[in-house]
């Protein structure tokens, strides 16, 4: 630093002070006055100010820290903001949730949601809490799910649309035709009811769907072996079984049996009957029916 004064200039430093020219004897005591007035700005280089005006940030203040990272509720690396199954870690395709107008007796046009579920299955127990007695889509559903797709095959669906199967799930009406005691579901019935219990195996009314279903598939098993049939005539031992059939709450029924000519072997007739039973002999050719509904074989 240097310093101005009046005999040249001075230089100082941390230890001493260097006069660039001699200083004479009969100025001593003027100089070392002067010296004294100008050595109080000398000394440490780093004065009060300059130290507060360069002082470096706190140690206390950490360095850059990481970013915190995105939401990943499933844990498969997919951020929840862009996962379109944020809670399935293997991002198993689901079928949006279905809307649906129902009438729960207190209100005619409900409008409940089934959400996705477990295993592609969809879930019905919001609707389920409804008690709706029928429910209409409000759109046409098709198969998004493995098990969605399993149940249109197994109900032998030919338009890929599953609608009416969501429809058949979401109802839960105690009066329904196929909870009815003894009720066998027809062959078109059988698939379309195990269909359904693929979608909603946890269904309040699946036991009695399942009791219809196990009816129905042994009534379907007896009219292949020719031991069920309804009205017409049939060969014996070829289309239909000898044995001994019954039928119940006809009107105007009338049966015959033929021979091989054509002739009746034996008939009968009734305006109104709460049971009617005939027995067809192996020795007949032929068994006729008109207005008499189903036979089937005394139990």
């Amino acid at each position: 630093m240097a310093l101005p004064h009046p005999y040249g200039t001075l230089r100082c430093s941390a230890k001493s002070v260097h006069p660039r020219r001699a200083v004479r004897a009969t100025a001593t005591l003027l100089t070392t006055a002067l010296l004294a007035t100008m050595l109080t700005g000398c000394g440490d280089e780093k004065s009060p100010t300059a130290t507060s005006a360069t002082a470096s940030p706190s140690a206390s203040v950490s360095p850059n820290a990481s970013p915190t990272p995105p939401l990943d509720r499933d844990g498969d690396g997919v951020p929840d903001s862009s996962d379109t199954y944020p809670d399935d870690p293997k991002n198993t395709p689901q079928q949006p949730p279905v809307s649906l107008e129902c009438d729960t007796g207190n209100d005619w046009d409900a409008l409940l949601v089934v959400r996705p579920g477990k295993n592609g299955r969809p879930d019905f127990s919001e609707v389920w809490a409804a008690k709706p007695t029928s429910c209409d889509s409000q759109a046409e559903i098709y198969p998004v799910t493995e098990t969605e797709k399993a149940a249109l095959k197994t109900s032998k669906y030919k338009d890929g649309n599953i609608t009416t199967l969501y429809e058949m799930c979401a109802a839960v009406d105690p009066e329904d035709t196929y909870l009815e005691a003894d009720y066998a579901a027809s062959s078109e019935q059988i698939p379309e009811i195990n269909a359904a219990l693929l979608l909603c195996p946890t269904y309040p009314y699946a036991k009695k769907w399942r009791e219809a279903v196990k009816r129905g598939q042994a009534d379907a098993d007896l009219a292949a072996q020719g031991r069920i049939f309804g009205e017409g005539t049939f060969r014996v031992g070829k289309e239909i079984k000898p044995g001994t059939y019954v039928t119940t709450d006809v009107d105007g029924c009338y049966w015959e049996r033929q021979n091989a000519s054509g002739d009746t072997i034996d008939n009968y007739f009734t305006n109104s009957a709460r049971r009617v039973q005939v027995t067809i002999r192996s020795s007949d050719y032929a068994f006729s029916s008109e207005n008499c509904g189903e036979w089937r074989p005394v139990r």
